[in-house]
């Protein structure tokens, strides 16, 4: 029931019952209870002529936080809880909520758990003093992993980019270490939460999200909704196979064992680590995906080549995805997502070459609104929504 009014903004009860399959009395029940604890109001309006009962979500207090892990960093974001609310999904995207503290921290590569969670730890101590904030007034976190995670068990799958992680019931842990009700999800899908509540997806009922990375995700959105399939692991895009060992040079990705076990998977040829370890020979030095991008931009064309290659890579492995789910638009996020139309041209080019013509006409690829914070907003809604469900 909530899950309906948040995803509306301001449904009526005839419009909830529509959209839960619930009849109209047990609608209305609902929404006495949920109005007598404070979780909801309802009022009486006029639409389209008619008296209905219109219901809306009553903001939170408090505070919740938000923690994304990447391979070698973390991050928090601290917001009100009042601002992980989104109005309805059907116009221009609202701000992002506002972050009174954003802080992070660099982790060794393919950090373990217990080093994860220090790390956040003592980032959420620094954002809450930052703040002003008691840490009484936090009610509750939400953490991102580039790891899928089993909805049914709480349990951190492979194949993800922090081994040490693997088999752990991330929820369960974090809030013991923290002392705080957590909840745990893949990192692409919490990029589509924020950018369905504040960034490009708004209002956008079929798309993908891409988390172009270390690792290489996605989160996908089906009839307005993210879908996470049975276990809650699916858009590991990542691990989809774009070229067989037979498929790209002697010694290229194409002959590359993914860590999934497979071979030619595309984060293998369209990860950060492999677009600058094709170009780290060249210039004898390690190299950050911004110098790459900049270089492009500059003309240097060894670096538009691999970033017009990775697009292509992308691109072929999204073409059959959309011949699948038809969206209506992809979103590019991740660190790769700075490359812009250096990145997404090829992407866009290839994703027509090899999808269904039909499947292909009128997708609309674009960057993440949020840019390199939709995580962390993504974090910070789990948050929100950990939030109004316990006061449920």
């Amino acid at each position: 029931m909530l899950d309906a009014v948040l995803l509306a903004g301001e449904p009526t009860q005839s419009g909830i019952a529509s959209a839960t399959g619930l009849a109209p009395a047990t609608v209305s029940n609902i929404v006495r209870h949920l109005v007598t604890t404070g979780s909801l109001t309802a009022t009486t309006t006029v639409r389209g002529g008619r008296r209905v009962r219109a219901v809306r979500l009553v903001p939170p207090a408090g505070f919740v936080a938000g923690v994304d892990f990447g391979h070698r960093h973390g991050r928090v974001g601290l917001a009100p809880a009042a601002d992980t609310v989104p109005g309805a999904a059907a116009g221009s995207p609202e701000p992002p909520p506002t972050l009174l503290a954003e802080v992070g921290a660099d982790l060794p590569g393919g950090h373990g758990v217990d080093d994860g969670l220090d790390t956040a730890a003592a980032l959420l101590d620094e954002a809450l003093g930052a703040a002003g904030v008691a840490p009484a007034e936090l009610r509750g976190v939400g953490i991102g992993l580039p790891a899928p995670v089993d909805v049914r068990s709480g349990a951190v799958g492979e194949p993800g980019i922090l081994p040490g992680w693997v088999g752990v019931e991330a929820a369960a842990r974090a809030t013991a270490r923290l002392g705080v009700p957590v909840a745990v999800d893949n990192d692409a899908l919490l990029g589509t939460l924020a950018e369905q509540a504040w960034g490009a997806l708004t209002g956008v009922r079929d798309a993908i999200y891409l988390k172009l990375s270390d690792g290489v995700g996605a989160g996908l959105v089906l009839d307005g909704r993210p879908y996470r399939g049975r276990a809650g692991t699916a858009g590991e895009i990542g691990h989809v196979v774009v070229a067989d060992d037979a498929g790209g040079p002697t010694g290229g990705p194409g002959r590359t064992v993914c860590r999934c076990g497979n071979r030619g998977c595309l984060e293998t040829w369209a990860s950060t680590t492999t677009v600058v370890g094709l170009l780290e020979p060249l210039l004898g030095r390690p190299l950050a995906i911004a110098e790459v991008v900049a270089r492009a931009r500059g003309g240097h064309a060894p670096s538009r080549r691999v970033l017009a290659d990775t697009g292509g890579h992308v691109g072929r492995a999204l073409g059959g995805l959309c011949s699948v789910l038809t969206p209506a638009r992809v979103v590019v996020g991740g660190e790769l997502a700075q490359a812009g139309d250096l990145l997404i041209g090829p992407l866009q080019a290839a994703l027509e070459r090899w999808a269904l013509p039909g499947a292909a006409e009128g997708v609309q690829v674009v960057p993440a609104r949020l840019g390199a914070r939709a995580h962390v907003f993504g974090a910070v809604a789990l948050a929100g929504e950990l939030v109004l469900a316990a006061r449920g």
